[in-house]
């Protein structure tokens, strides 16, 4: 439970990061560009004069009644692009502000958005404009610059004229040492960033970092001694409290049962100062990660309840150092910027899609002076950018006008240089999912984005007179999930003679057995689970993924169709049956190249080699109910295996026993579902350094590979997209060579309009999750 709160936010940041890269597009042969998701297009077009003063050229007169009506959840009503905090709420600054640099539709940076640039996408040609230009230069020492350029006819809602410096000044919102949103451009190698960043700490933090023994100018032994008692005596009740939960939930009677439970071990006798010992060697004294921890109360707030008068004491800021400018944020021209970084990172690209945000509102145009390192605010002082965390104003295609009773009011921005949306008005009004389509049937909605659930589904085709999931009242997009379906292997838990031994050619028959059987499942259960909104994947990448691999692709092959020798498992026209049975000939050939004994008369195995076992368990997180699109594989799996003497027990477990077991590396076998980024980087979750609970302890399947940790580096300093591609599927194939992870299932999301309000010729084409409804908001009509 506790962990999948971290998860959920770390996620999140990612969506957050990612929705500033959309650009805008049309297939190529359209002269004029469309506007875009969530970073303004470009396009040569009559604009407003560059003076804040001057009124916005006439727009044509608006339809009746030109408004469209969006449902959403519920907003956590910070609608600013530094600290937006929810999904809901970063639709609103979507919509509201414009990124530097624009995307495809597959998630890559357009790097002459300008000019546009033409991408293939699903056999069409589109070309994609944006707000700026990146030019990335690789230098001879190792380092890399980042040249930015941004045209020069923004302007923001209000009228006023954008340039270079209220991009800088948003850099450094973000890199302030008091930044607490969601952006983390400070892990970024830019040049100087770490000392800038560093350059002021909160007393509490030096305290921390000094150690319990430590000593520091900043503070005294005195502050030193009385900061650790109240900060342990805050951890006790806060590991008190995991210990009182999991009693109450019965996940244990005994304080160290309890820990087990949660993750971590303690003595047989051991208490809660136990456990929070455990949580600090865990987290380095961390309070930001061990908040993730908690079973109910805000560890920093235990901690102020402890230190009572003093507390705002240790809060206050500490200049550690005279450092105030970061030396890679490099000021070229009224309109151009360069980030110079020390290393190469294909992922940085993605973080250089920096929002323009007007400086005269999110802060202090007389505190702005580049050349004096004077960046709009006091350092370490954001209460001025706080105060519009409520009123967002940028210079995307609409402004917001208010927030009242549920519903965000956003009107058309005639400022924005792709000229003013044809909708006049946007509501954005808060609903449950379970009325998102009804809504749209009766009128209340027009646009909406429901989970596509069997009762979605259902909803939509009774809605619809001809009962397909596009009719007469709803007209339905599918759209794949930014992520897939998996079932992972452990391979320091199914192995043959030990974690020491999880590499071996037997260990990887061992796990390759079983995937064989569970992969020949897929076809029939995703098809029964899903039906059309669902399809088998073979590679462990999402296919929304530019670097996912096509069916036409040289070399592309079913993942675990072959048997022990390398012989095909599967012909042309085999039924369902008789792939079963080629599956399970395949699984025995693993399990005797693993060193299983069988006995031929019997058909079955007798006896597993040294470190291996007859007997294995799969978790699914089905809640006990079953209903799990893999559990469906993993039954089929365990009852074909039985026949040969291999027992796979299948336990459906709650989502709390699953996820401690997975961040405790004690399940052996599970199913869960990644969520992707625009970049495939696979250094978090396939890299060992990640592995055997060292660092993000994200490598849950154990895979330790040299020559995958490699090419996963290799691809990560290339700027080749081709080169990262074909880097990435020799990477995979290694991945699946180990036997650790069966790709399951592609999913679609969709959304929802009215076929009577909405103008459905307007609606983007060839939508992903990259280029979701609203990416071409400028032309989106009602009717």
């Amino acid at each position: 439970m506790k962990k999948l709160t971290k998860l959920v936010a770390l996620l999140l940041a990612l969506v957050m990061v990612l929705a500033l890269f959309a650009g805008c597009a049309k297939p190529a042969e359209d002269k004029t560009p469309a506007p875009e998701e969530n970073t303004p297009a470009q396009e040569e077009q009559q604009q407003p004069e560059e003076t804040p003063e001057e009124t916005p050229e006439e727009q044509p007169a608006e339809p009746k009644n030109n408004k469209l009506v969006y449902a959403t959840s519920a907003f956590g009503q910070k609608f600013s692009p530094f600290f937006a905090t929810t999904a809901y709420d970063q639709e609103v600054v979507d919509l509201t502000q414009g990124g530097l640099l624009a995307a495809d539709r597959g998630g890559n940076i357009i790097r002459n958005g300008i000019e546009g640039e033409t991408v293939n996408y699903n056999g069409t040609d589109y070309t994609y404009y944006g707000m700026g230009n990146v030019e990335v230069v690789q230098n001879d020492d190792g380092t890399v610059d980042y040249n930015l350029t941004m045209r020069d006819d923004i302007k923001f809602s209000d009228g006023t004229p954008a340039d270079i410096d209220d991009v800088i000044f948003g850099i450094y919102v973000l890199a302030d040492p008091t930044y607490d949103g969601a952006a983390t451009i400070y892990a970024q190698p830019i040049e100087g960033i770490q000392e800038y960043y560093h350059s002021q700490a909160y007393k509490y933090n030096l305290i921390l970092e000094a150690g319990r023994d430590g000593s520091s100018e900043f503070f005294t032994a005195d502050e030193g001694a009385a900061y650790w008692a109240a900060y342990d005596a805050a951890g006790e009740i806060f590991a008190q409290e995991i210990i009182d939960y999991c009693k109450n939930e019965g996940h244990g009677t005994t304080d160290a049962e309890c820990a087990s439970a949660w993750g971590f071990d303690i003595p047989e006798n051991g208490t809660a100062a136990d456990l929070w010992k455990a949580i600090t060697e865990k987290y380095g004294n961390v309070i930001a990660d061990m908040e993730g921890e908690t079973a109910g109360s805000s560890l920093q707030d235990l901690i102020d309840e402890q230190l009572g008068d003093k507390a705002e004491d240790y809060k206050a800021l500490v200049a550690t150092s005279s450092v105030d400018s970061i030396s890679g944020v490099i000021r070229t021209g009224d309109y151009s910027l360069t980030i110079h970084m020390t290393e190469f990172d294909a992922t940085s690209i993605y973080n250089m899609s920096f929002t323009v945000v007007p400086l005269h509102y999110y802060g202090d145009e007389a505190q702005y002076d580049y050349e004096a390192h004077k960046f709009g605010f006091p350092k370490g002082d954001l209460s001025i950018v706080r105060e519009k965390t409520t009123q967002p104003l940028g210079c995307g295609p609409y402004v917001f006008d208010s927030y009242a009773n549920g519903v965000v009011t956003l009107k058309a921005n005639p400022y924005y240089f792709e000229g003013a949306p044809v909708t006049e008005t946007l509501l954005m009004q808060e609903a449950v999912d379970s009325d998102y389509v009804p809504g749209i049937i009766t009128g209340t909605f027009d646009v909406a984005g429901p989970s596509l659930s069997n009762d979605t589904v259902a909803a939509i085709q009774d809605g619809n007179s001809n009962g397909e999931l596009t009719g007469d009242t709803v007209t339905t997009y599918l759209v794949d999930y930014r992520g897939y379906g998996y079932l992972g292997i452990n391979a320091d838990l199914v192995n043959v003679g030990g974690a020491e031994n999880a590499g071996t050619e037997e260990s990887k028959a061992l796990r390759k057995a079983f995937m064989t059987v569970m992969a020949v499942y897929r076809d029939t259960v995703i098809n029964s689970y899903y039906g059309d909104r669902a399809s088998v994947i073979q590679y462990p990448i999402s296919n929304t993924s530019w670097a996912a691999p096509r069916p036409t692709d040289e070399g592309y092959q079913n993942c675990y169709s072959k048997d022990a020798d390398g012989n095909d498992l599967y012909s042309e026209g085999m039924s369902d049956e008789q792939k079963y049975e080629a599956a399970l000939q395949g699984a025995i050939s693993f399990f005797k190249a693993a060193g299983y004994t069988f006995d031929e008369t019997t058909g079955k195995f007798t006896a597993a080699p040294e470190g291996a076992s007859l007997t294995y368990e799969i978790m699914i997180p089905g809640q006990g109910q079953q209903d799990h699109p893999t559990y469906g594989v993993a039954v089929a799996a365990s009852e074909a295996l039985a026949t040969i003497g291999i027992t796979l027990q299948v336990n459906d477990v709650g989502t709390a026993v699953w996820n401690n077991a997975l961040e405790s590396n004690t399940a052996q076998m599970w199913v869960a579902a990644w969520q992707s980024t625009a970049d495939p980087d696979m250094y978090q979750v396939y890299h060992s350094r990640n592995a055997h609970g060292q660092n993000t302890n994200s490598n849950h399947y154990q895979i330790d590979d040299a020559n995958l940790d490699e090419l996963i580096i290799a691809a990560r300093k290339s700027s080749d997209t081709d080169f990262r591609k074909a880097t990435y599927k020799s990477a995979m194939e290694i991945i699946l060579d180990w036997g650790c992870e069966l790709p399951m299932y592609q999913r679609k999301n969709c959304y929802t309009t009215s076929s009577v309000r909405v103008n459905n010729d307007t609606m983007p084409k060839d939508m992903t999750p990259y280029w979701g409804w609203y990416a071409e908001i400028n032309t989106l009509a009602v009717q």
